[in-house]
């Protein structure tokens, strides 16, 4: 009897642990950092009115930023057979407000420095989070 109930609790334990990811932290309003196997996997998320999530910036973002009215964030490209492509940097800034996934995408550098003066974005907004093991 000792071990199935020994059995049990094991089962429920392991079973609160998945679905739990890597990385879950909540950036601003309803935009989140998510890894749920690897740093590989940090992207950011969007939860939405309807119970989904919506994908806003894909993996593998490496540095993020926010204030009460934008996101933003540096990310390298993924690809599942070469994985990260650390030559190449791109650039994001989120209106936390909009709630869309089609936002400035993809910027490079200049693009990126732009978009931020157009938009008046504070000098003082800068990359708080950085995960140097994905940078």
């Amino acid at each position: 009897m000792n071990k199935v109930y020994y059995l049990l609790i094991l089962i429920v334990f392991q079973s609160c642990y998945f679905g739990v990811g890597l990385v879950e932290t909540e950036i601003e309003d309803d935009y989140f950092l998510f890894a749920n196997n690897s740093l590989e996997e940090l992207s950011v998320w969007l939860k939405d009115s309807g119970g989904t999530n919506e994908l806003i910036i894909p993996q593998t973002v490496f540095a993020i930023g926010n204030n009460e009215r934008f996101i933003i964030a540096k990310s390298h490209p993924f690809d599942s057979e070469t994985g990260i492509d650390r030559k190449t940097t791109f650039y994001h800034i989120v209106e936390i407000d909009k709630k869309s996934t089609s936002q400035s995408q993809k910027l490079t550098y200049a693009q990126f420095v732009e978009e931020r003066e157009r938009l008046n974005i504070s000098e003082g907004l800068e990359f708080h989070t950085i995960f140097d093991e994905v940078k």
